[in-house]
């Protein structure tokens, strides 16, 4: 793995444990809508962003990345879900499990001409549709006059635009090495 692509891995799984944290500690404050999508956003994220990487890394070998790639969004998914009962775990779980064999077959039919431009693209809206759950759990919390301890939404801007400045900054550095695989004799 490059360091870009550690970088940018990086960055998804702080917001993944922001969103957990905040998840698990305003419970109380957040709906069972909320709840539901956030379970749903997170299985679905992670599952079609672990299982591009991998659908790309283990090009050829379609049912190894699929079962990998299922299995890290449906736990996500799963465990987003737990503080708000069975029907958000349901729900986070089988958005988990599509959005990992997506990712794999997207990662599998890439042309490996160009796979990073890609991928950055896939993981930029990824980590904004994180930013924008963040930010909607974050109303919700203070609609319910609960206090935040870690507040997106008094500078949103600052966050989207240090995505966007970091996503420019590696708009020329290699994120994917593509290790040919031939399966000739």
């Amino acid at each position: 793995m490059t360091p870009t692509l550690i970088l940018i891995l990086s960055c998804n799984l702080l917001q993944v444990i922001g969103i957990f944290f905040w998840n698990t500690y305003y419970r109380k404050e957040l709906t069972p809508m909320h709840g539901m999508v956030v379970s749903m956003t997170l299985g679905m994220t992670t599952g079609t962003l672990f299982g591009l990487i991998l659908g790309m890394m283990l090009n050829g070998e379609l049912f190894t990345s699929t079962i990998i790639a299922i299995l890290i969004g449906l736990t996500i998914g799963y465990l987003a879900g737990l503080p708000f009962g069975i029907v958000a775990v349901i729900d986070g779980a089988v958005s988990g499990l599509m959005g990992g064999m997506m990712g794999a077959m997207l990662g599998e039919m890439m042309p490996m001409a160009n796979p990073d431009a890609f991928f950055k693209l896939v993981a930029f809206f990824i980590m904004l549709l994180l930013l924008i759950v963040q930010y909607a759990m974050e109303h919700s919390i203070k609609t319910n006059n609960a206090r935040v301890l870690f507040s997106i939404s008094k500078h949103p801007y600052v966050y989207l635009f240090a995505i966007v400045i970091l996503f420019f900054l590696l708009k020329n550095v290699d994120v994917i090495t593509i290790e040919s695989h031939d399966h000739r004799f």
